[in-house]
């Protein structure tokens, strides 16, 4: 029990009272920096008021999750390739928030430069794995006892699911607490999985990343004090796939991060549909969080109801481990 105690709950409150007491500092300097969200004006009505938040707000949930990260790194094999993932996609997320929201070039990065970093980034991540660590790439598939390993397509793959997995979480990001709420519930479900598995590393930086994200959701739920941004919702991105491949666990995500895969699948089908239709939709409005806004579902409910569904298949995912 104490054992759980310190690699669970202790990471758990202390990210979280570091991100709610450094969120207000973190505010005001995105303030300063002039670093405010711009709403389209093809965009939801209700989305207009957001203009003018701070965004780049992910900062208030790294920041603890490093902390821990850095403390527990040395003593645990899982907490390096992890943070390396979650780092480098927050910071590639960060270079596109700059050049959008602080340098005033609405393009950021261009597509082409996003894909190049996350391949080497993943390609980092890979690589300290396959030579440091004796964590392999090969993947457990649910409800079964068999173990998927594809040699050297392996990386191909990860870096396929590294790619899907961001785009999820950064399409998720786009009403108040939905991201985080939604994401705060994938990480309990993989500390649990760490306890399953005995991964203690893996543990330590689930709840580390849940408790950051509750801590962050102190100003994040509606109406949002702070947004985000692609600094925040790529390095979400990386933290999940990093989490699930040390625990070899990426089958998973599309499990428990349904909702993310669902907002990337309703963007995919609404652009083709449009395109092969001229001009026709398939949903109201994508990612399809607002289609249900569209449909008059409040900010609040559509958190409510997505994270609800996440824990139901947390709970799915964690039979399929048994």
């Amino acid at each position: 029990m104490n054992e759980y105690l310190f690699r669970i709950l202790i990471p758990v409150l202390v990210s979280f009272f570091i991100a709610v007491i450094i969120g207000p500092k973190v505010i005001e300097m995105l303030r300063k920096l002039k670093a405010r969200q711009t709403e389209r004006e093809e965009g939801l009505e209700s989305h207009q008021k957001k203009t003018g938040t701070p965004t780049m707000g992910g900062f208030i949930f790294l920041i603890p999750f490093v902390v821990i990260g850095i403390f527990y790194g040395a003593s645990h094999k899982e907490v390096i390739p992890v943070l390396l993932l979650t780092i480098g996609f927050g910071i590639i997320g960060f270079l596109d928030d700059y050049i959008k929201v602080v340098r005033k070039h609405n393009l950021g990065l261009r597509a082409w430069q996003k894909i190049l970093a996350q391949f080497v980034v993943t390609v980092i991540f890979a690589l300290y794995v396959e030579n440091f660590t004796d964590i392999s790439l090969a993947m457990r598939v649910p409800f079964t006892d068999i173990m998927l390993d594809f040699g050297f397509w392996n990386i191909p793959i990860l870096f396929f699911i590294a790619l899907g997995t961001a785009n999820g979480t950064n399409f998720t990001d786009g009403v108040d607490g939905l991201c985080a709420s939604v994401t705060a519930v994938v990480a309990a479900f993989f500390a649990i999985a760490g306890i399953h598995y005995g991964a203690s590393g893996a543990q330590v930086m689930s709840a580390a990343m849940a408790g950051a994200l509750l801590g962050y959701l102190v100003y994040n739920v509606y109406p949002g004090k702070v947004m985000m941004g692609d600094t925040g919702s790529l390095a979400i991105g990386g933290f999940v796939t990093g989490i699930a491949y040390v625990m070899q666990m990426p089958i998973f995500i599309a499990i428990v991060g349904f909702i993310y895969a669902l907002e990337v699948i309703s963007v995919i089908m609404q652009v083709s549909y449009f395109k092969i239709t001229h001009g026709k939709r398939i949903f109201r409005m994508a990612p399809i969080h607002h289609h249900f806004e569209k449909g008059g579902w409040s900010e609040t409910r559509v958190v409510n109801v997505f994270t609800t569904v996440t824990v139901l298949l947390a709970l799915v995912g964690y039979l399929a481990m048994l």
